[in-house]
């Protein structure tokens, strides 16, 4: 039997041929260390070492070299392909400088703006940095985003791990995925949570340039490419995995590695799939061309076929590699049996977002016309729940920091991490504007005496109607009752404006919340009775006035 040392070194071993394996993929004629993969609006490229006159205008086949700067004006952006196969998207107004003298210590600063980037290869003992005004971020992980402005950094992790030197304090910080680091001048520092999915979505427009630059022409030979590519770095990372699960006892270090290699192959796919989005995007536009031929409609419709062939080839490898992400490795160093702790921690999440998880299902549904202190009830159990959540996540890091290799705390982790996010979303949208009972009150008071008014008008009306006769008593007797019928509809009218004025102020100041309460409705339904009741009164005193002043004139008359 093999001695644990020589299982350790072998395992080491196959990891290391597997990191070495993932070469350079530009071309076998390029040399280059990075080069644009895409570029819109106006872009521009200069030393680092000169001054602003010496930039140029930057086009895809511009060369890239160490130490120079790249600049995106306003409505503009470029996309970076390095040579390890890593992706930096440059959104508007963002400016960066290469430190690539050493191909596998690649630094990135960023100078102003705003950066995504994919980390999907990395060669043995390779690192790759993005350094800001106040820190510096280290890829562990295979997605960020970086940003820089006004003396404040921000770092983003969507996918992976960061690492972030603060260089003020020398202090160096792990940001998980999920997590925001806030780096602010002097040093300080604050780490917020983030909905990963609603951040991505910031970068849709700027990642859907990704294969932009491929041609209709070149579309077989770009989906070879990536079935070639994908394809073959699968094979690797399974190989590896089969010799791993096949040895009697794995070190921990061989299984965080193998699951890191295992995570940037899922930023392969990621990527990849952007490229087939915009290839499909260009195919299916080529087809609503109204002069197109039948023979391009064919050629087009294979085009659509080979797309749907390589998105399910991808779908096929992230089941895989999400059962090789969540393997149990049996390894060499001693562990806790944890099965009693587990079920304890699975019953304890279930139970801190029972609550939550009915507020959930009412949300789902329609939460319209639920009353005020149901918001504020919902609010309070999600507020708990996050605190509960808090909780258990120390005690589960705390167990995992004892069996870092367990695959169920860690899914526990992310569990509560995803928890967290859409938790702390469903509390933003829960917040409502409360009314008062007393404005509920006043317009229910307001609604009833105009109501009243309503009826005493009617009966005026109709007595005013009743009136006729052509003497002057007759007729003064009708102009009387006119005037006493305007006289109510003037104190309905001040009523009607002071019921609007309460109305327009509350629903203003409500105008924000998603969600609409029952004392919401309440007062929406009231006021639509208000207004309906005073636009009938409206018309009935436009025809009053008209016949005033035909009575005033008729008077007038017999009066001289």
């Amino acid at each position: 039997m093999r001695s644990p040392a020589i299982m350790k070194r072998i395992s080491l071993l196959l990891l290391v041929a597997l990191l070495f394996s993932f070469s350079p993929a530009f071309a076998a004629d390029d040399k280059a260390i990075v080069r644009f993969g895409d570029l819109h609006g106006e872009v521009n490229v200069r030393p680092n070492s000169e001054d602003d006159d010496a930039y140029i205008f930057a086009e895809l086949k511009t060369p890239l070299k160490h130490d120079d700067r790249i600049k995106t004006l306003p409505k503009s952006g470029a996309i970076l392909s390095f040579s390890d196969m890593s992706t930096f998207v440059m959104k508007e107004d963002s400016v960066i400088v290469l430190d690539i003298a050493n191909e596998k210590n690649t630094k990135i600063g960023l100078v102003a703006g705003n950066i995504w980037v994919n980390l999907k290869k990395m060669v043995a003992d390779g690192s790759m940095e993005i350094e800001m005004s106040q820190a510096v971020a280290g890829l562990k992980g295979t997605n960020i985003t970086c940003s820089t402005r006004g003396g404040e950094d921000r770092i983003q992790v969507l996918r992976g791990i960061a690492s972030v030197l603060i260089k003020q304090t020398q202090q160096r910080i792990e940001v998980k995925e999920g997590e925001e680091l806030i780096v602010k001048s002097g040093g300080k520092t604050e780490k917020i949570e983030i909905d990963v999915a609603a951040e991505q979505k910031k970068w849709a427009e700027a990642l859907s340039r990704l294969g932009e630059e491929i041609q209709m022409n070149e579309i077989p030979d770009a989906l070879r490419g990536i079935l070639d590519s994908e394809g073959s770095e699968f094979a690797r990372i399974n190989e590896i995995f089969r010799r791993l699960i096949a040895m009697e006892r794995v070190d921990p270090e061989s299984v965080m590695e193998i699951r890191m290699v295992a995570e940037r192959f899922v930023g392969v796919l990621l990527e990849d799939a952007l490229i087939l989005a915009s290839i499909r995007r260009k195919v299916d536009a080529a087809l609503q061309a109204p002069d197109i031929t039948a023979a391009n409609r064919v050629m087009l419709a294979g085009h659509l076929k080979n797309v749907a062939a390589v998105m399910a080839r991808q779908q096929g490898y992230q089941a895989e590699i999400a059962k090789i992400m969540r393997y149990q490795f049996k390894t060499s160093s001693v562990t806790e049996d944890i099965s009693a702790e587990l079920e304890m921690l699975r019953t304890e999440l279930a139970q801190a977002t029972a609550d939550v998880d009915a507020v959930r299902a009412v949300l789902s549904a329609s939460p319209a016309g639920q009353t005020q202190d149901w918001f504020k009830d919902s609010t309070q159990a999600c507020a708990a729940a996050l605190s509960a959540l808090d909780q258990l996540q120390q005690k589960v890091s705390e167990l995992l920091s004892r069996n870092p290799t367990s695959v169920e705390l860690q899914a526990i982790l992310k569990r509560i991490a995803d928890q967290r996010n859409s938790i702390a979303t469903m509390i933003r949208s829960l917040a409502v504007v409360e009314i008062d009972s007393a404005t509920i009150t006043e317009f229910s008071q307001i609604d009833d005496v105009i109501s009243n008014q309503m009826v005493v008008l009617q009966n005026e009306i109709a007595a005013f109607n009743s009136l006729g006769g052509a003497t002057l008593p007759e007729k003064e007797k009708r102009f009387v009752s006119s005037v006493k019928v305007l006289d109510n509809f003037a104190k309905v009218r001040r009523l009607y404006l002071k019921a609007q004025r309460l109305y327009q102020t509350t629903m203003k100041a409500a105008s924000g919340a998603k969600f609409r309460t029952a004392e919401m409705e309440e007062i929406e339904q009231t006021w639509q009775n208000i207004s309906d009741r005073f636009q009938q009164l409206g018309a009935v005193s436009t025809e009053l006035e008209s016949n005033i002043a035909d009575l005033e004139s008729q008077l007038s008359t017999y009066l001289k």
